[in-house]
């Protein structure tokens, strides 16, 4: 209706996937370069998450336009399938003829194993990539793991790329799931634009539809950035419907006015009341923190560390980055370094001046746990998209090294405080502190540090808190799982906290030397993640 009046040769916010408005941000190419470098010549599974509408399928097609010839590729973008279902699939895409009368798991398993044979000795390679991969069963998921068994005596033969919701990362965190969880090459969560990119992704988008002058003003742009929180599909929306408004009124350039009505008509402005009812819910949040803090005194042996939820300082928007490499070794041990040439003062000075603010330390951190994110993002708002929690503590090396896993700690050196992450600690601990990775005794660390600091940590699904008898839910169910598996015991798939649980719960404590009393809180979950989550980053080096 609009495209003449703005000289556009076509719709240029349509939500349908045209590969020429192609837009890969930063973070688009980011993803991009993970799950390549994780299809390697080794193969396995690489994951990309996201969520509704931030570019899955743009990455995906991108990944797909990278295929070598040799490689043929199957698509499965239905996932709500049984085993035998997503094997028949897998036969379709890549052209295997069978019986569809009469064919079981194991004739399945044997006509895709020979044709990943034949394609390895032609010199090709097979890829199978499935979208909405949130939607697969465990048992269709332990599936894909078995086909992935398959393999010569220097590669898989089959490369599997799972694309999903968040929710999936929550999935493959399931106790039965963890040897495919192992097996998880690369991984990437994909986030948002910020708010550069999104004023680029829309004048790339103008500019592909025929239109060389700017509709959308700078403050507007900043007003959709706000009302999309950077999501592109919900971009496409609005912009769509702000030009079809700024058409109506005989106005040559989106105003704020037109956005606004744009806003209502998708549904996406708050009702008035929402102030009120935020103000209830953290409340509410309060008192469940409250409460959960009585208990985690009672968690720990001897003396407790305080607990908060974080409230880590949040950076505006930035440029967007190319996320750094491992950080780099550059000094044997800080102390004498420092002391002794003056070119690693310098480099020291300025290494500390540049981390006074902990997004580079978050950064890395999320790094540890598998997941690129520009600084600018890296704090604890963005956590739980990625079904992790924050978790201020207190106690110094002894309950850092009790909960074994990395942590961001503020340091003061010098009268210069600055931000790191204790990623190791052995005969020395390691410090990341932005892109170097320094090995320093503990005296010079003790000597910088009140003890202090920040983890992230995977709490299970629907946790509130605390678990202890009469608790129902998905967290309850989790928790017979993973003591179960632990103590070679059939599960009893119960949702209910009941006396046999917390008899189960205390064993557990016991053997850990936790306070065995039965309830379930954050300690107690945090030495069950260690010992359930094989993948999740570690403070001791193992032995």
């Amino acid at each position: 209706m609009y495209l003449d009046y703005f000289g556009l040769k076509e719709n240029p916010f349509s939500i349908a996937p045209n590969p020429d408005f192609l837009f890969m941000s930063e973070r688009h190419k980011e993803a991009l370069a993970h799950l390549t470098f994780g299809l390697g010549e080794t193969g396995g599974f690489v994951l990309l998450t996201g969520e509704v509408g931030t570019g899955k399928t743009t990455v995906s097609r991108a990944l797909l336009k990278q295929v070598p010839d040799n490689t043929q590729v199957a698509l499965v973008l239905n996932p709500s399938l049984t085993e035998l279902e997503l094997l028949a699939t897998v036969c379709d895409e890549l052209k295997i003829d069978y019986n569809h009368d009469n064919f079981t798991l194991k004739n399945f398993g044997d006509v895709i194993r020979q044709r990943l044979l034949e394609n390895h000795w032609n010199g090709g390679n097979t890829m199978l990539l499935i979208d909405e991969a949130q939607h697969l069963s465990v048992e269709v998921l332990e599936q894909l793991r078995l086909l992935t068994n398959f393999e010569t005596d220097t590669r898989k033969l089959l490369r599997v790329v799972l694309i999903g919701q968040p929710e999936l990362q929550q999935k493959l965190k399931q106790p039965e799931l963890r040897q495919l969880a192992q097996r998880i090459t690369a991984r990437y969560h994909l986030l948002p634009l910020t708010i550069n990119e999104v004023e680029a992704y829309i004048r790339h988008r103008l500019m592909v539809a025929g239109c060389q002058r700017p509709l959308f003003p700078t403050a507007v742009v900043n007003h959709v950035f706000k009302a999309a929180e950077g999501i592109p599909r919900v971009i496409n929306l609005l912009c769509d419907r702000a030009l079809l408004a700024t058409f109506a009124r005989d106005q040559m350039q989106v105003d704020k006015s037109a956005l606004e009505q744009a806003i209502q008509e998708t549904a996406l402005s708050e009702p008035e009341k929402s102030v009120n009812t935020n103000y209830l819910y953290v409340g509410a949040v309060l008192g469940c923190l409250a409460l959960a803090l009585v208990f985690l005194y009672q968690q720990w042996p001897r003396s407790q560390p305080e607990v908060a939820v974080d409230n880590a300082v949040v950076e505006a928007p930035l440029e967007p980055v190319v996320a750094k490499q491992e950080p780099k070794v550059t000094f044997a041990d800080v102390a004498p370094a420092i002391s002794s040439n003056q070119d690693q003062l310098q480099e020291w000075q300025e290494l500390r001046k540049s981390n006074t603010l902990p997004g580079n330390s978050w950064q890395l951190l999320l790094r540890a746990w598998g997941y690129d994110v520009v600084s600018a993002q890296a704090n604890c708002k963005l956590v739980p998209s990625l079904d992790l929690k924050c978790l201020s503590l207190s106690g110094g090396e002894r309950i850092l090294r009790g909960i074994n896993l990395p942590a961001v700690v503020e340091l003061e050196d010098g009268g210069t405080y600055f931000y790191a992450v204790i990623r190791h600690w052995g005969p020395k601990v390691e410090l990341w502190i932005g892109d170097r990775s320094l090995m320093v005794t503990e005296r010079w660390l003790k000597r910088r540090w009140n003890g202090e600091f920040q983890i992230l940590w995977q709490p299970p699904r629907g946790y509130d808190g605390i678990l202890k008898q009469g608790s129902q839910g998905d967290a309850v169910y989790w928790l017979d799982q993973s003591l179960s598996l632990l103590h070679g015991q059939r599960p009893r798939r119960t949702y209910i906290f009941d006396g046999e649980l917390s008899r189960q719960v205390q064993r557990f404590q016991q053997q850990q030397s936790l306070n065995a009393d039965g309830i379930a809180g954050v300690f107690t979950l945090l030495r069950l993640n260690e010992q359930i989550y094989v993948d999740q980053p570690r403070l001791l080096e193992l032995n």
